[in-house]
């Protein structure tokens, strides 16, 4: 990692399968998709879908929101876990290599 590169911590969120199909520009908008698309906006975060385009219905519905720190992860994953569009959302455990 450059000096200058700063270490950001993955939310990763899983989506209703309708709210998925919108979000990966699949389906028409609803209320919970819309609903959800405001609270990322008021929170500042980029929901990215971690399969883009995928039709498979075990893949498209997981997304993920890059933050700064943890108490800002903390408090994105408490605003969206509010959201009816939301099934989990949670810290990406960090990475590591396989244990043998």
């Amino acid at each position: 990692m450059l000096a200058n590169e700063v270490m950001k911590i993955q939310v990763i969120i899983q989506v209703a399968a309708d709210v998925a199909r919108t979000l990966q520009q699949q389906g028409a908008p609803t209320t919970e998709s819309q609903e959800l698309l405001k609270i990322a906006e008021e929170l500042g975060v980029l929901l990215e879908p971690m399969h883009p385009g995928a039709d498979d219905s075990l893949l498209a519905p997981y997304f993920m929101a890059e933050v700064p720190d943890s108490t800002t992860a903390e408090l994105v994953i408490a605003h969206l876990r509010k959201s009816k569009a939301i099934e989990a959302a949670y810290l990406k455990p960090p990475d590591e290599l396989p244990k043998v």
